[in-house]
């Protein structure tokens, strides 16, 4: 998938080795990367890219499961959120292939662009199959696929008798009961400065998902310009905002994870908008000059409310 994962354990049932654990989370993950990894070509995902078919083609439940939330999120947010930009996100650099040397031209973005559109990918549950308005359209659910990783560990850790772990996928994490000092586990907002890492806030998390998408990890310099991997598929280019990070909390990771990212590319005004109008718990980081204003969403701070109650 391109990157790291992190478990840990608190109180682990008798019996249950760091070994044993690791094998599974590792085979949880494997699994994972066999159905939705664009950087695995034999994934299922890689070769519904290479179908060129504009027929109904079948697929796993789990593929359309993950589909399935992904046109959701693409839905509620209006196309700011589109499993289908990958032709834009290979073409920016930031794929499984190598970054190309020179920025994309106009016309190179504009073709990509015709290849993308959440509503030219339709989707059919029983039994459950794709259907591509055109054959070359290209899904990434790269956006998704942090979560998903966190929520098939979690489950996993839950089915070997596990009842307090923290699960992190990269910038998306799922956590359940109390960490090795009977806390909550305490989840760092860091900082969205590229250049170094320093705590924003700390966020408790017990039982819940949590992830944070922002523009200050994933980029290039060209020029002296800075360019992130997020992309706006309005544009067809990596987003110009002050919206620094965006953190959403919710009870499943897939969710949560592409939410942060629809967010992001939503900006620093009709992200929040959003968060608010759907009762979404999000807590945004905005640059402002030389600084930094952080804030939350209304169902951000009742959240942070409660999980300070005894």
């Amino acid at each position: 998938m391109g990157t790291y994962y992190s478990v840990k354990v608190a109180r682990p049932p008798a019996g249950l080795s760091a070994e044993t654990l690791r094998l599974q989370v590792e085979s949880a993950l494997d699994q994972v990367i066999g159905e939705i990894s664009t950087y695995e070509p034999t994934s299922e995902l890689s070769r519904l890219n290479r179908d060129s078919s504009t027929d109904w083609i079948p697929i796993s439940p789990n593929l359309h499961a993950v589909i399935a939330e992904g046109q959701r999120i693409a839905a509620l947010s209006d196309g700011a959120f589109d499993i289908t930009i990958g032709p834009l996100v290979n073409l920016w650099g930031f794929g499984p292939e190598a970054r190309p040397d020179e920025l994309p031209t106009q016309e190179a973005i504009q073709a990509a662009r015709a290849r993308v559109g959440w509503r030219k990918l339709e989707l059919r549950a029983s039994p459950p199959a794709v259907r591509k308005a055109r054959g070359d359209l290209y899904i990434d659910l790269s956006a998704l696929g942090e979560g998903v990783g966190a929520d098939r560990v979690a489950t996993e850790l839950e089915t070997q008798g596990v009842g307090d772990y923290m699960v992190a996928v990269a910038g998306t994490i799922r956590a359940k009961g109390r960490n090795a000092k009977d806390q909550p586990w305490a989840i760092a907002i860091e900082e969205p400065l590229p250049d170094q890492r320093s705590v924003h806030r700390l966020v408790p998390v017990s039982d819940r998902a949590i992830s944070t998408s922002g523009d200050y990890r994933n980029f290039f310099v060209k020029d002296g310009k800075r360019y992130s991997h997020e992309i706006d598929p309005g544009t067809g280019a990596p987003i110009e905002r002050h919206l620094g990070s965006a953190t959403v909390v919710g009870e499943r990771a897939m969710v949560v994870d592409g939410l942060a990212t629809a967010f992001m590319v939503l900006g620093e005004q009709r992200g929040p908008a959003l968060a608010t109008d759907q009762g979404l718990a999000a807590y945004f980081i905005v640059r402002e000059g030389e600084t930094l204003r952080g804030f939350g969403s209304p169902a951000f701070e009742d959240y942070l409310t409660r999980s300070r109650q005894p």
